[in-house]
């Protein structure tokens, strides 16, 4: 196999991408849940709101940046199947660089337009305070929901599919991890319409969209790794 080194370097790209994901993940709720609560917007669709830190804030900058981790995890992917499925994985390849970008984009929202908008609200009169919270509603629908989950989770899904099924017609990996990948695959997907559809509470939907896209990054980053060094 050639650019073996590129394979190992891609593979561990996504399985340092799946700890860190879910490890700041327990890491900033955990911190969160010791702060104030300052006020609630779940009736408006959105979060709760809490007494924000430096170090929260500086999470979810990091946090934020994470998805970058996929593009070399892509490119290593593309050179693992490129002998054979060369065609499939350079459009997977695209498909999820731009996914990256536009989840790291989504999610810089975070420490930056949510947290000047949120931290701004209650220091408002109250007859200004419902036109924040649209502002508010606005850029999470564009930036969390457009940018993110139809752009950024629809192309990291494209790839996710188009590798599921390279795998099961190729043979460098077992079979029984393109069933396992493709199943994970569809799965998120239909989670993540359901949400979007408003058939389901959006509430919490998000963390099993997210959970499912992390398990398979990190079967197919183990995987990878595991060819390397057979």
């Amino acid at each position: 196999m050639r650019h073996t080194k590129m394979v190992l370097v891609g593979g561990w790209c996504l399985v340092l991408f799946a700890i860190l994901f879910v490890g700041i993940t327990l890491v900033v709720n955990a911190l969160a849940q010791a702060q104030t609560m300052l006020y609630n917007l779940e009736k408006h669709q959105l979060f709760e709101v809490t007494a924000g830190t430096p170090t929260i804030r500086f999470l979810l900058s990091f946090y934020a940046v994470l998805p970058l981790l996929l593009i070399p995890g892509s490119v290593g992917a593309f050179y693992l199947f490129n002998e054979k499925h060369g065609a499939n994985m350079r459009v997977g390849m695209y498909f999820a660089t731009l996914g990256a970008f536009a989840l790291s984009l989504s999610l810089l929202m975070i420490p930056s337009l949510n947290w000047h908008l949120t931290t701004y609200i209650p220091t408002l009169p109250q007859e200004l305070q419902a036109a924040m919270v649209i502002i508010l509603q606005a850029v999470h629908s564009y930036f969390g929901i457009f940018i993110g989950d139809l752009l950024g989770l629809g192309c990291l899904f494209v790839w996710f599919l188009i590798t599921s099924f390279v795998i099961l017609h190729d043979n460098s990996l077992p079979r029984a991890v393109g069933i396992i990948q493709l199943i994970i695959t569809v799965l998120a997907i239909f989670i993540l319409c359901l949400r979007d559809s408003g058939l389901l509470p959006s509430i919490y939907n998000n963390i099993q969209v997210a959970g499912l896209m992390d398990l398979w990054i990190f079967i197919f980053g183990i995987s990878m790794i595991s060819l390397h060094k057979d």
